[in-house]
């Protein structure tokens, strides 16, 4: 710092510029007005330093910048020269150049400047931290600077809302399987080779893959990640991908599990889950998921409803391969003791065979069956009785037009029938319409207040009334909008039996798919030791 000082005049002053200019600014201003760009701003700062006899120790500028944060870089290496005491100057075309965030002013301006003894001077709006009765001054423009700052931000964020409301996508890049339509920007349109991907991760994931092991998968087969794929397209590369994802071509877990539970590849557009905690702040939180902005039908979907639900029950119920990676078995996940409900675990190998295993009661076996006996069971003997009992469901269902029918009546008595289900939509509807007219009455009634045909009074016994019966008809509403989806739902999937039915008529090998269709739990029993029967007891999913 004493050598910077050396070779200076006592009167010679070394001054640095400090630049700025963002998006909010060039809103601000009219078109064709370039008044505040950067160009600009240097001569009109260079020109009023060289008038002054000021030396020019270095210039600072964060171009595309908002003026409410610090982590700006030039900004940033401002401060960190100012500390060193480089020079004895700050020069700025405004205050709000400088920054617009009230507490940013009163730290370096009203506070860390004048412990450095550096003086801070804006052009346009005559601030000079030199002059005594100047900080009000000061004070004023931070408050409007912040006010200002603070309405773009709500009217943006505003807009920004109803432009997702109206199902425009607001990002930079369409997700992995999707480009951006050319002919709409705000649309997407199937990146068929990425598409091709994401399915084959999907089936993946059905066949018992763990997220790791579907990298691995992914990875062996040559296929780029996300990361490397876009940067082959010409779009962006993710700074944090760089080391590993660009480098070395490696999948992420993350990305994969992200892929899963995406519903974007459903045709559904999801927006709006993250908002600001402040407009001075960076930081986001998630939104509740009823805030969230949902659109139906965006855009071609990749994955089937069907598919989508499999994986998501799968992902749910945590049937993945651990870090070892590798693929599990069909039954996983799926398997109890009888006795004391724990899990049914791998045993080791039967006869040093790896396509067949024990299974044994995973509480018996860590308490060295002080708690529960082991319910031991080969796989293989498993598997073939599950395989016989869904042949004997689908040759029930494929044996006879008269079974089908008698199979058909049976499941509709186990749901609401089409007329119940008739009755409680008309309900819906009169409770609907009478809730709009409890509205445009409740907007009479505050005319009727504001015109004095009602006093307050009379205005208050009134509106608890009304807020009583509003309020219990929206429960209605909520309890018989809820008994019409759950009944809905099982009917439809009370009719998909059947199909379910037939589609696995004719198969050699148990699935993991066949496990997520047809099973629910099955439990284990222990063997009887004199007759050797061992009772099994399937719950399915029908």
């Amino acid at each position: 710092m004493e050598k910077e000082k050396q070779g200076k005049s006592p009167g010679t002053k070394r001054v640095a510029l400090y630049l700025r200019l963002s998006k909010e600014d060039i809103d601000r201003f009219k078109t064709g007005d370039n008044s505040e760009s950067i160009v600009n701003q240097r001569l009109l700062l260079t020109d009023y330093a060289l008038r002054n006899g000021w030396t020019v120790a270095d210039t600072y500028i964060d171009d595309d910048y908002s003026g409410l944060y610090d982590d700006r870089p030039a900004f940033d290496r401002l401060i960190r020269d100012c500390r060193r005491g480089r020079f004895d100057i700050v020069l700025c075309k405004s205050q709000s150049r400088f920054t617009r965030n009230m507490e940013h002013l009163e730290k370096y301006l009203h506070h860390d400047f004048l412990m450095w003894g550096i003086r801070f001077i804006g052009l346009a709006d005559g601030v000079d931290t030199e002059m005594e009765g100047n900080k009000k001054t000061r004070q004023i423009y931070g408050l409007t600077n912040e006010w200002y700052s603070e309405d773009l931000s709500r009217n943006i964020r505003s807009v920004f809302r109803a432009k997702m409301r109206d199902g425009q996508y607001l990002g930079s890049y369409a997700p992995y399987g999707y480009l951006k339509d050319p002919k709409d920007r705000h649309r997407f349109i199937i990146d068929e080779y990425a598409a091709g991907v994401v399915k084959m991760i999907f089936s993946l994931a059905l066949e018992g893959y763990g997220t790791k092991a579907i990298c691995y998968k992914l990875e062996d087969m040559g296929i780029d990640s996300p990361s490397v794929y876009k940067r082959k397209q010409g779009a962006y590369a993710n700074a944090r991908a760089e080391e590993f994802s660009i480098r070395y071509n490696l999948w992420s877990t993350t990305t994969v599990y992200r892929m899963l539970t995406n519903n974007t590849y459903l045709g559904t557009m999801t927006q709006g889950r993250w908002e600001k905690v402040s407009y001075k702040d960076k930081k986001v939180v998630e939104l509740p998921k009823e805030d969230w902005i949902v659109t139906e039908n965006h855009h071609p979907a990749i994955i089937s409803a069907e598919t989508f639900d499999k994986v998501q029950r799968i992902v749910r119920a945590r049937r993945y391969a651990r870090a070892t990676g590798g693929k599990v078995h069909a039954l996983a996940g799926r398997l109890k003791c009888a006795d004391c409900g724990s899990t049914m675990i791998k045993s080791g190998y039967t006869n040093r065979k790896r396509e067949d295993w024990n299974l044994r009661c995973q509480l018996a076996n860590k308490s060295r069956k002080k708690y529960c006996t082991t319910h031991l069971i080969r796989y293989s003997v498993l598997e073939h009785i599950v395989l016989e009992n869904i042949r004997k469901l689908a040759a029930k269902v494929l044996e006879s037009k008269e079974r089908k029918e008698q199979i058909a009546q049976i499941l509709e008595g186990m749901t609401e029938s089409g007329e119940a289900l008739k009755e409680m939509r008309r309900s819906l509807g009169q409770l609907t319409s009478r809730r709009d007219g409890m509205n445009r009455k409740l907007s009479l009634l505050y005319d009727d207040r504001i015109q004095g045909v009602v006093s307050e009074e009379q205005f208050r016994q009134l509106k608890e009334q009304f807020d009583l019966e509003y309020n219990q008809t929206e429960e209605h509403i909520r309890r018989l909008e809820e008994e019409i989806g759950a009944a809905e739902q099982e009917k439809q999937e009370r009719q998909n039996i059947e199909t379910l039915i037939e589609k696995y008529c004719t198969f050699d090998k148990l699935t993991f798919e066949m496990a997520e269709d047809f099973i629910r739990y099955i439990e284990v029993g222990e063997k009887d030791p004199e007759t050797g029967r061992q009772e099994i007891k399937i719950h399915w999913n029908l």
